[in-house]
C-alpha cells in the first residue's frame, strides 16, 4: 500500500516540479540579465570616478541611488507568480466550457410529475462511454411497463449498472432515445426527473451523519417525517439494530465520533434500502436496485425479498441481481447481452424456453444444492 501511494504521489509531483523548473529557469535568467546590468553599471562608474570626469559628491550620489535600486535588480518565484497562476487559465476555460456544455446537454422543460403512468421504453438506445471506443450497448430496445417489476440479469460488463444510470440520466444515450409515456427524456427536467428514482447501487453511499438523516436523505426536505423515517428502517429491516444503538436514531454512523457505531456491510445496505423506501414514500416513482442484496446472507435476502414483494407494489421497479432467487420473483425478466435484450419474459416462460436463462438458472441451483449438501451433518 505504501508503494502504491508512493507511485501515484510522485506520478502526480512530477508534473509540478517539471512546471516549476520552468519557473525556475526563468527567475536565473532573469537574475543573471540584472547581475549583468548592474555589474556593468558599477563598472562604468568606476572607471568615470577613477579617470576624473565623475565628481567624488556626484559619486556619492550615484552609489547611493545604486545601493537603493538593488532591491529592484533580485528575483525570486514572486516575480513570475503572476504567468505561473495565469498559465492555468486555459485549462480553467475549458473545464468551464466543459461544464456548461453538460448543463445544455441535459436541459429539459417538462416536469416529470408523477410519471411514468404508461412505460419507460429503450428505443433503440445505443451509449459510449465518452473517451471510449467500446459501445457498452448498441440498439438496446427495452420496456418498462409501469407499476411491475423488472429484473435484468447477465454477465458481469454488459451494461446492466449503466442502463441504470442512463436511465437516472447521468449520462444521456450516444444514440436512440429513452421514451417515459412517449415523452423523449431529454425533453424532461432533469433534476425534476431525478426526484422521481430511488436508486440504491452496489456501492451505495455511507454517510458519516446519524442513521435518521441516513434514512431521510431520501427526501431530505420530508426529514421531519419521524414515522415515514421509521417505516421505511422497518420495511428495509433496519429497525431493530437502529434502536439497539445507543443513541437510536441519534447515533452516528462512523467510529470517528463520540459513541458513533460502524455497521456492518449487511447493516448498511439495509439503511440504504430504507434510504430509497423512504425517498418512494415522498414521490419517487421509479425504484432501482443494483445488487440489492449483495451483502446479505441467504435468510436476509429472503426475508428481504418476502417484504419487498408488498413493499414495492405500485411502483415501477428494476433490480439487478446475480442470485436467481432473487429476480425469479419478478413480474419480468431480461437477460442481457452483447448489448442488446437477449431473452424476456417471467420465470415460468423462461424456464420452458430453455434458453439461456434456464441455463444459468440451473448452474446456479446445482451449485447451491451441493453447497447445501456439504453442510449437511
Amino acid at each position: 500500500m505504501v508503494a502504491e501511494f508512493r507511485r501515484h504521489w510522485f506520478d502526480g509531483m512530477t508534473r509540478i516540479w517539471s512546471a516549476r523548473r520552468g519557473v525556475y529557469r526563468q527567475i536565473i535568467i532573469i537574475f543573471v540579465i540584472l547581475l549583468a546590468a548592474s555589474v556593468g553599471l558599477y563598472a562604468y562608474v568606476a572607471r568615470e570616478a577613477y579617470i576624473g570626469l565623475v565628481p567624488l559628491g556626484t559619486l556619492a550620489v550615484v552609489l547611493n541611488v545604486l545601493s537603493i535600486s538593488r532591491y529592484l535588480g533580485t528575483a525570486s518565484a514572486l516575480d513570475t507568480s503572476l504567468e505561473f497562476t495565469v498559465s492555468t487559465v486555459p485549462s480553467l476555460d475549458r473545464l468551464e466550457s466543459d461544464l456548461r456544455t453538460r448543463e445544455e446537454r441535459f436541459v429539459g422543460s417538462s416536469p416529470a410529475d408523477t410519471r411514468p403512468h404508461d412505460s419507460i421504453r429503450f428505443d433503440h438506445v445505443g451509449f459510449t462511454y465518452p473517451g471510449s471506443s467500446h459501445a457498452v450497448f448498441e440498439g438496446l430496445d427495452l420496456e418498462l411497463a409501469a407499476g411491475t417489476s423488472t429484473a435484468l440479469v447477465g454477465a458481469n460488463g454488459v451494461g446492466k449498472t449503466t442502463l441504470v444510470k442512463v436511465l437516472c440520466r447521468l449520462h444521456d444515450p450516444t444514440s436512440g432515445r429513452i421514451l417515459v409515456d412517449g415523452t423523449d427524456l431529454r425533453d424532461i427536467d432533469a433534476a425534476s426527473w431525478q426526484r422521481r428514482i430511488a436508486v440504491v447501487f452496489q456501492d451505495f453511499n455511507r454517510y458519516p451523519v446519524s442513521a435518521r438523516e441516513n434514512v431521510s436523505f431520501g427526501a431530505f426536505e420530508h426529514s421531519d417525517d419521524e414515522e415515514g423515517i421509521r417505516q421505511a428502517a422497518s420495511d428495509a429491516g433496519a429497525l431493530d439494530f437502529v434502536e439497539a444503538m445507543p443513541m437510536g436514531f441519534d447515533t452516528v454512523l462512523s467510529r470517528n465520533y463520540p459513541d458513533g457505531i460502524e455497521p456492518s456491510g449487511g447493516q448498511w445496505q439495509r439503511i440504504a434500502l430504507a434510504r430509497a423506501l423512504f425517498a418512494a414514500r415522498h414521490g419517487a416513482g421509479v425504484l432501482v436496485l443494483d445488487e440489492p442484496t449483495a451483502w446479505l446472507d441467504v435468510r436476509g435476502e429472503a426475508d428481504f425479498y418476502e417484504r419487498f414483494i408488498g413493499i414495492t407494489r405500485g411502483l415501477t421497479t428494476i433490480v439487478i441481481s446475480h442470485r436467481f432467487s432473487t429476480v425469479r420473483l419478478a413480474d419480468r425478466i431480461c437477460v442481457i447481452e452483447d448489448g442488446a435484450v437477449a431473452e424476456s419474459g417471467s420465470h415460468d416462460q423462461l424456464m420452458v424456453e430453455n434458453g439461456r436463462y434456464a441455463q444459468m438458472f440451473r448452474i446456479q441451483a446445482a451449485r447451491l444444492t451441493d453447497v447445501a449438501k456439504s453442510e449437511e451433518p
